[in-house]
């Protein structure tokens, strides 16, 4: 079974395999019900009503693209979201990967990393984890994202209000400075994010991370989509390396036997040793 089997509609799957050719983004990855959500956003703006008049309008108007994308990427995302998911990385896995990290550098990925929210939470995470143990290692964050638009508002360090909703209290004051209507980043914390796009549905760019956050990116994928993305994640991960999913996810299929839970609660998974991944390429 591919993604492809996920959709009936002839018409639909002729505008994905448009998609494709154009951009390499297969949208057949997404569950079919949200699918046809979202597109409806973008051809009720461009007055069209079946999908071979927006495949022909994508082929006349490929700036048409950046709207679908932001579309078909909702991000809804805020620093500290669920903040006791982020209590459990400090207290639980944090001490484990500094006792475990032999190289002297914990990597760490961002998976679907949206306007940069999450990755940046986690460096906060970790400079104050710093300032109150001792550490003799570093950490190396890294952050992907299909949507060019999100990366390029996550590089740029500029945040509203909303997303502030959950941040701990003491940590707007210590690491954001005003800036108009929005908040600027600490350039310190910014430096230690490296934002890179890439798909979740390709094979993963890194190999022997230590820990992957991919929080509520998979939620509207097709189970074959999820279960492929998992599949990159075994593949990246080191053994023993550690999982974090949204609060809604759960692993699916064969890709339960290869992780433990850690915090069954917060969505906390460790690979097995020794769990065998689909071939990925190095940093």
């Amino acid at each position: 079974m591919t993604p492809r089997d996920t959709i009936g509609d002839p018409e639909l799957l002729a505008l994905a395999d448009r998609i494709a050719a154009d951009t390499g983004f297969d949208i057949r990855q997404y569950k079919e019900r949200p699918l046809k959500r979202r597109l409806a956003v973008r051809m009720r703006a461009c007055q069209l009503s079946t999908y071979r008049e927006y495949a022909e309008r994508l082929a006349r108007d490929p700036s048409e693209y950046g709207p679908l994308w932001d579309a078909l990427t909702i991000n809804v995302t805020g620093f500290y979201r669920n903040p006791e998911t982020y209590a459990a990385i400090r207290e639980r896995v944090f001490p484990v990967l500094v006792s475990e990290a032999t190289a002297g550098i914990i990597q760490i990925w961002s998976a679907g990393c949206s306007s940069g929210e999450e990755p940046y939470s986690v460096a906060m995470l970790w400079k104050e984890y710093c300032a109150a143990h001792p550490v003799r290692c570093a950490v190396r964050i890294t952050a992907t994202d299909i949507d060019a638009a999100s990366l390029r508002r996550a590089q740029a360090g500029l945040y509203g209000r909303a997303s502030f909703s959950e941040l701990p209290p003491g940590l707007e004051a210590r690491y954001f400075a005003a800036a108009g209507e929005e908040r600027r980043l600490d350039p310190g914390i910014m430096a230690m994010v490296e934002f890179r796009r890439a798909e979740l549905m390709e094979p993963a760019p890194f190999r022997n991370v230590d820990l992957i956050l991919c929080r509520n990116a998979l939620i509207y994928f097709s189970r074959v989509a999820q279960e492929a993305v998992f599949g990159h994640f075994a593949a990246a991960l080191r053994p023993r390396g550690f999982l974090v999913l949204g609060k809604v996810e759960t692993l699916l299929g064969q890709t339960k036997e290869r992780f433990q839970p850690f915090d069954l609660k917060e969505r906390i998974y460790r690979l097995n040793a020794g769990s065998p991944g689909t071939p990925c390429r190095t940093n």
